[in-house]
């Protein structure tokens, strides 16, 4: 006997696509900017990995997503961010209306464990912002992103540098459902450019003004380490542990 509940759980999902029945279309968050929307066809899209590939990181790349950010903290989710090469500057986000709170930073020590970080951070409802230049993923990780973002229904951001890539890297097979290339024009201006989306032409452009810078340049791998522990008044309420010479004696 087939499982019925697997069968209508895979009918339910966005991209299954059934005989005589219209094309699925992709759902999308609002970008917060109308240019990005049109060029998108609707803004980001949910349900699904984006990979942005950006000129070097720093150039204003997080500006893009500030308002995806706000708005999945503001609805009780955690935006994640796995492995970013700056630190992130909080006041910045303040001043965006991102709740601190809601922002936890990982760095992982291995491709291995950024993997599942990655995919638990997808699949548990969370918004994933992930940079890969150190890991590597492959097509078949890649994949598993995926697939765990159209299971979630959210959206999930993987973010590489392309600086110094050839065309055929850019241009190469990827199961992410929107490839999108950042770079800077001048000091004021980004470009946008479309690698993969479905209705979209390869190689659509998009100018926008660049946004604010959100790292203080500063690597997480160079941050000073606080190794010198407060003292933590006793209160004299809590009865103190017995030494050792004290419980033999007793």
């Amino acid at each position: 006997m087939p499982n019925t509940e697997i069968i209508t759980k895979l009918l339910a999902r966005h991209d299954t696509w059934r005989g005589q029945s219209q094309k699925p279309t992709q759902r999308s968050v609002s970008s917060g900017n109308d240019q990005i929307d049109l060029l998108l066809k609707g803004g980001w899209p949910t349900a699904a990995l984006t990979e942005l590939l950006v000129q070097r990181p720093g150039i204003g790349e997080l500006s893009l997503l500030l308002p995806t950010i706000k708005d999945y903290c503001q609805n009780n989710h955690l935006s994640v961010w796995l492995d970013p090469p700056y630190q992130p500057y909080a006041p910045a986000l303040a001043v965006a209306g991102i709740a601190l709170q809601k922002v936890l930073i990982v760095q992982s020590k291995t491709q291995r464990e950024w993997l599942w970080v990655a995919e638990q951070c997808i699949r548990n409802n969370a918004l994933l912002l992930a940079w890969s230049d150190n890991k590597m993923p492959s097509y078949s990780d890649l994949r598993k992103l995926q697939l765990a973002a159209a299971d979630s229904g959210h959206a999930a951001f993987l973010l590489s540098s392309n600086k110094g890539a050839s065309e055929n890297t850019l241009s190469a097979s990827s199961p992410a459902t929107l490839r999108l290339e950042v770079d800077s024009v001048g000091e004021k201006n980004l470009r946008l450019c479309v690698r993969k989306l479905r209705g979209v032409a390869p190689g659509e452009q998009l100018l926008i003004p660049r946004g604010k810078d959100l790292s203080s340049q500063t690597s997480l791998a160079k941050l000073p380490v606080n190794s010198i522990h407060p003292t933590i008044p006793i209160s004299t309420d809590i009865p103190r542990l017995k030494t050792r010479e004290q419980r033999l004696n007793a």
